[in-house]
């Protein structure tokens, strides 16, 4: 496997107060982590240094002479004081214009030099406007920017990496290349922005006509036209993030004004902002969270980041957590964190930092790739080794994908560090023990053997998991033990000891989930539990809030169809009183007759609502999950959760139409 692609890969760094300034030395470290998320068309920094200067740099790649550059500028009243050359991108120079401007005046000349240099030519792209904002980015993987424009020798109060995953736009020359600016903006980006459309349409109607046609460009352009119509940094991030008409927190007024700058479809981005007197870092989620965002924090910085391994390469204790689905962080250097993307109970369940080099190894992972791990693995199974200890993983991905092909199993692998993305998937037989965390799509199609995880699971871990056993000490995070399922003896059990955040168990068609939320004094999982599910069953410890099981339809449409059976006789004004603020999860067994036969045909047959109960487990249960339970525990050396077994659970199953 010489070429694996995968999706963009994004960093943000910004220094608290008081501390030093960040090196550009270690970015480019870091964001090298995740070179293998990106691919050689195209990569960029942008650094951010907080500073009282009376001049903007305007940085462009053109195609031509620089000065004409000049004369452009001269023509709408732009004192240009100097042209610097910085590099050339085959017959592109890419040029610094400093220039002395009133900002509004400057931001009309750009956006009209940029339509007469783009839009008919493509001749040229001013890509980057600030006086504290520089931006460095062209063709290659980061390693290869770097160089070109000798970042590593750079520092700032706040940085953004990028490593590209060409999506919708060519990825031949610098224009498409990330970060996308835009006077003391900039922003990485990874994902695919569906709501493009609407997104030109809006920055249209407020006079921007010029675009290179990538969603993250217009991103950068709508968090800078937002802010600069008085909106405050959260309302701005609130409107991109687009939550979902169930949680929305935004005023009506403001929802249907900014409706078509709303962001819709997977995305991450991370943005850097300069307000004037204060430098912010901003992370962003989409509400379904089909992008890794993780979060970070030391003594001395806040971090952001497409994986950990990019957090760790830095700072090998900070404190991280991910970001939940349809959730911001913004931190600002004089200011602190504004947000962190959880409440202050979830961020206490998250794991600490694991231990990288245990007393005895096999294997030290830290200066090998991660193919060349899993040839390391095997050549030693195959000279005999039943269990194998690997220190100093870093973000290594595939680790055991290669042993079911070879029929290798009744092998335990211990691993010390982070674990990259897809470890042991398609696992049959073989034990993996991971002192630390595991990042996505860990145990994927898990045919048998066990998983043992001593901190924190990402998202979608146990995806079509169907045979085995696993088991997680911390939290997991999103689309967990999704088509999950059972066939004769062959059972999978999925145990959390900690937190899960949505979509637990959707489309689940067999198995068995078990969420502890140890520790945790809130609902320990997040919305749309059980959603599409048809077989299986999942045990919650606690409540669990009837509006968090199933894709519901939303309250709105509930009281409209209550009303119309009123209007039409099938319910009663008194029926109609009882059951008008209920969840429709919990009035679907109380309509009767042809009422409820309305309901299935709009509402149950189309979504697949699951059903609950809140009670203590039943014998069969208990005799079924007591040895799985014990198992977990002696796993965890930690016994109390034989106890917690004999405590309620909200449990879900399919439910059955009659």
């Amino acid at each position: 496997m010489m070429y694996s692609p995968s999706g963009c890969g994004v960093l943000g760094i910004l220094r608290k107060k008081g501390s030093p300034k960040i090196s550009g030395r270690d970015v480019v470290r870091a964001i090298e982590r995740v070179r293998y998320r990106g691919s050689d068309k195209g990569a960029g920094f942008a650094v951010f240094n907080l500073s009282n200067k009376n001049y903007y740099v305007v940085k462009a790649f053109y195609d031509g002479d620089p000065n004409e550059l000049r004369e452009m500028f001269n023509e709408y009243g732009i004192t240009v004081e100097n042209i610097e050359l910085n590099a050339y991108h085959s017959h592109l120079c890419d040029c610094n214009v400093i220039a002395l401007a009133d900002i509004n005046k400057l931001r009309k000349a750009v956006r009209n030099i940029n339509e007469i240099i783009w839009n008919s030519s493509k001749k040229g792209r001013i890509y980057s406007i600030g006086n504290s904002l520089s931006v460095y980015k062209g063709v290659g993987y980061p390693k290869d920017v770097a160089k070109k424009y000798n970042v590593e020798e750079l520092e700032g109060d706040l940085w953004l990496a990028h490593t590209r995953q060409p999506t919708n736009s060519p990825g031949y020359y610098p224009f498409w290349s990330h970060p996308f600016s835009s006077f003391n903006i900039a922003i990485v980006h990874n994902g695919d922005v569906s709501s493009f459309g609407a997104n030109v349409e809006f920055l249209s109607s407020r006079g921007l006509s010029s675009f290179v046609g990538t969603d993250s460009e217009v991103l950068a352009f709508l968090f800078e036209e937002l802010i600069s119509e008085g909106l405050s940094i959260e309302e701005a991030v609130k409107i991109l993030i687009n939550p979902s008409r169930r949680f929305n927190a935004l005023a009506s007024s403001i929802d249907y004004l900014y409706r078509n700058a709303r962001l819709d479809g997977p995305f991450t981005a991370v943005i850097g902002y300069d307000s004037g007197d204060d430098l912010y870092l901003i992370a962003i989620a989409d509400r379904s969270k089909f992008r890794p965002a993780i979060v970070g924090e030391d003594e001395l910085y806040y971090y952001v980041a497409s994986e950990e391994n990019e957090i760790r390469e830095i700072s090998p204790k900070a404190k991280v957590w991910t970001l939940k689905p349809g959730s911001y962080f913004i931190a600002s250097m004089n200011k602190g964190v504004i947000s962190y993307g959880r409440s202050e109970e979830e961020l206490k369940t998250f794991s600490p930092p694991p231990i990288f080099v245990p007393e005895k190894f096999d294997i030290d992972a830290r200066n090998i790739g991660y193919k060349e791990l899993n040839y390391e693995i095997l050549k030693l199974i195959e000279k005999g080794k039943r269990e194998i200890t690997v220190a100093n993983v870093m973000g290594h991905r595939y680790l055991g994908i290669n042993l079911p092909a070879r029929g290798i199993n009744n092998v335990r692998i211990n691993l010390y560090g982070v674990v990259g993305n897809a470890m042991a998937n398609l696992n049959e037989g073989n034990e993996f023990y991971v002192y630390g965390n595991v990042a996505d799509d860990c145990c994927d199609t898990m045919h048998g053997g066990k998983v043992v995880i001593y901190g924190d699971a990402r998202d979608v871990l146990g995806q079509t998991f169907q045979n085995g056993r696993i088991y997680v000490k911390g939290n997991a995070g999103n689309r967990v033990g999704i088509q999950m399922r059972e066939y004769k003896d062959k059972r999978p059990y999925l145990i959390i000891g900690g937190i899960v955040d949505d979509y637990l168990g959707e489309y689940m068609a067999g198995g068995v989930i078990v969420v502890f939320g140890k520790g945790f004094r809130g609902e320990p999982v997040g919305n749309f539990v059980g959603s599409g599910m048809v077989g299986g069953r999942i045990y919650i410890r606690g409540r669990v809030s009837p509006s968090k099981i199933g894709l519901q339809p939303p309250k709105l449409e509930v009281a409209r169809f209550l009303k119309a059976l009123l209007i039409d006789g099938l319910i009663s004004e008194e029926e109609y009183n009882e059951l008008k603020d209920r969840e429709y999860i919990d009035l679907m067994d109380r309509l009767k007759g042809e009422a409820k036969e309305y309901a299935k045909r709009l509402f149950e047959e189309k979504i697949g609502i699951p059903q609950y109960e809140y009670r203590e487990l039943n014998e069969e249960e208990f005799k079924e999950l007591l040895p799985v339970v014990e198992d977990y525990a002696k796993e965890m050396k930690e016994n109390c959760f034989i106890e917690l077994l004999k405590e309620k659970f909200t449990v879900i199953t399919a439910r059955r139409l009659k």
